[in-house]
């Protein structure tokens, strides 16, 4: 089911990039951005027994579409894969159910989460008139993020990459605010870099009740550095 789910969004990128230019070519309204965007990411929790135990580096890459309703407003979407994840610890024993066996995590051991999603932005960006080369905008909206994949890491228990559908939601949304500069290249092309910051609605991680697990809302916190090419 997994290979499936990879495939199909595999190859809807791989469709949206071949359509981009003659899209392009045919509405002077639709803007297009190639990205390769590092990011950093961490999980929060709603109660006190959970603590982060540090962030974890990624990137997500992907094709934004922006559809231009006046000269320095445009509508953002697109789709994206991101990689990401986070760090916890809980302050008191904690049982995680894996697909074949159940691991009971001492108090105080550090848990990661390793998550990769195929993710599908909305939003809108404004931007200012061109100064010389440069133009600034910023993009503020929600994303829609569909689970590909999940592994958990304990690094104390000498568990690595186990299977995490047990423990992971398989979709979620969230919002992001973000600006930056392009910068124009003369060839009909910018460079695009910015910075921006994403947070979860929902819960990342589920509460089992079956087994030895503290009820909480646990999502997660992004930090993605923008680096693009429009066109």
């Amino acid at each position: 089911m997994k290979r499936i789910i990879n495939m199909t969004a595999i190859r809807v990128f791989t469709l949206l990039l071949m359509s981009a230019l003659p899209v392009r070519a045919n509405s002077q309204d639709l803007v297009f951005v190639v990205h390769a965007d590092p990011v950093i990411s961490w999980m929060g929790s709603s109660e006190t027994e959970y603590t982060g135990e540090g962030t974890k580096a990624g990137f997500d890459i992907g094709l934004n579409v922006l559809h231009y309703f006046a000269e320095n407003y445009a509508i953002s979407s697109g789709i994206s894969f991101i990689s990401a994840g986070g760090r916890q610890s809980v302050s008191e024993n904690h049982t995680l159910v894996f697909t074949n066996f159940h691991k009971e995590v001492p108090a105080g051991d550090e848990i990661k989460y390793n998550l990769r999603y195929m993710n599908i932005p909305l939003g809108i960006r404004l931007q200012t008139n061109q100064v010389g080369y440069l133009t600034y905008y910023t993009d503020m909206g929600f994303d829609v993020r569909m689970l590909i994949k999940s592994t958990i890491d304990l690094p104390t228990l000498q568990v690595s990459g186990e299977n995490a559908r047990n423990e992971v939601f398989g979709m979620n949304a969230g919002w992001h605010i973000g600006g930056g500069v392009e910068y124009e290249l003369g060839i009909d092309a910018s460079i695009i870099a910015g910075l921006s910051y994403g947070q979860d609605f929902f819960d990342v991680t589920k509460d089992l009740e079956d087994v030895n697990q503290h009820e909480d809302r646990s999502g997660l916190r992004m930090l993605t550095i923008r680096l693009g090419l429009k066109f």
